[in-house]
């Protein structure tokens, strides 16, 4: 493994446990071997680092989608799976995924998000098919909820065999959910 892979993982591990603010540089270095003034030959600050992981966050989940499938209903269970999958499988890049992108300088933001709307966009346009008739923003907030319902438990770390039964508990609850989408949403009285 590479000193740049080695960072990355220190990094990763020690914003699972602490959070991005609870970290410095000197920490990521002792962690990865490497002094904090050797992390700055290969990233040009923390925030960076957080960035590229945002990045390996993004690819591992739009790898684990691949081509979109023309049965809606198959496009949107993959959906579900893929995140979940993820979820389970890189619980902590999924934690910090899920809680740090409020850490992120708006420069790198930016980019993370144009990059991340990729799949955001695979999500809406399955929803979509499946579930016609809702608003952009009412098909955001299910994808937001869906992620947040996804992450609430996948996130922890595992424990033995935890993972294909949380996999499957968390898909079910995922694809249950989705059926609020088939109810007209209720009309506000008052």
């Amino acid at each position: 493994m590479n000193r740049e892979q080695r960072i990355l993982e220190a990094a990763e591990k020690l914003f699972f446990e602490r959070s991005f603010d609870g970290v410095g540089v000197d920490a990521i270095g002792k962690e990865a071997g490497v002094t904090g003034s050797a992390i700055y030959r290969h990233f040009d600050s923390k925030d960076e680092i957080l960035a590229v992981l945002f990045d390996q966050a993004t690819d591992a989940l739009l790898l684990r989608i691949g081509e979109p499938l023309d049965d809606p209903r198959e496009e949107l269970t993959r959906l579900v799976r893929a995140h979940v999958e993820f979820a389970v499988g890189h619980y902590r890049l999924a934690g910090i995924w899920a809680r740090e992108q409020h850490a992120l300088t708006a420069a790198y933001q930016r980019n993370v998000l144009r990059r991340q709307r990729r799949y955001i966009d695979r999500w809406i346009d399955g929803l979509d098919k499946c579930y016609p008739g809702h608003s952009n923003e009412d098909l955001l907030s299910t994808i937001r909820a869906l992620h947040a319902l996804i992450m609430s438990d996948a996130t922890r770390p595992p424990g033995g065999k935890r993972a294909p039964k949380l996999q499957t508990l968390l898909t079910n609850l995922a694809m249950a959910a989705l059926e609020g989408l088939a109810q007209p949403a209720a009309q506000a009285t008052g």
